[in-house]
């Protein structure tokens, strides 16, 4: 029962991201979030790349999503472009940063939560060293990259590489042996 509701549910959420980037977000200004969009997609595409030979993670064919690629692509192509329009939108950028941390906490949360959900429910699998809490901190990273990128984008590539490096080197991603 379990699998099946959260199996519709990883269905819904890129739509649910959808119909609320489209109600609630900055769209007169959407020019201004467009190059984090392409950073998010280029990110989740390189990442999906190097790890193509050597997952560390896989998502799990479902009734509605069948396999692993069609649900990197719904999470590349419309969870995230719209997560990231959304999020960029509503953050407090003129208030004080306790307040910009907590945003940052309820998106982070609220993915940890969604990604807990897709585990419980089997949607989710972890290989060769990978965990939910590695997962956790690479959510976080996300939220952090997000708004980094959005103001400091030369600091943001610097700290995906140097996160890329990290996770090469820690999984022994056996990045010389890919075709």
């Amino acid at each position: 029962m379990l699998h099946t509701t959260i199996s519709y549910l990883r269905m819904v959420l890129p739509f649910i991201y959808l119909i609320s980037a489209w109600r609630f977000a900055d769209w007169k200004n959407w020019k201004k979030y467009y190059p984090t969009i392409l950073y998010i997609i280029a990110v989740d595409f390189f990442t999906s790349v190097l790890m193509s030979e050597y997952p560390l993670w896989t998502f799990q064919g479902s009734i509605i999503v069948p396999n692993h690629t069609i649900a990197e692509f719904l999470l590349t192509f419309i969870t995230f472009p719209n997560l990231t329009l959304l999020y960029l939108s509503l953050f407090p950028y003129q208030s004080r940063w306790p307040k910009q941390v907590f945003y940052i906490g309820i998106w982070f949360m609220a993915e940890v939560i969604m990604e807990y959900l897709f585990r419980c429910a089997k949607l989710i699998s972890y290989t060769h060293g990978w965990n939910f809490g590695w997962s956790c901190v690479v959510w976080l990273f996300l939220f952090i990259g997000l708004r980094l990128h959005h103001t400091r984008p030369l600091w943001a590539w610097v700290l995906c590489f140097v996160c890329t490096a990290f996770l090469i080197l820690y999984f022994h991603i056996p990045v010389t042996k890919f075709r």
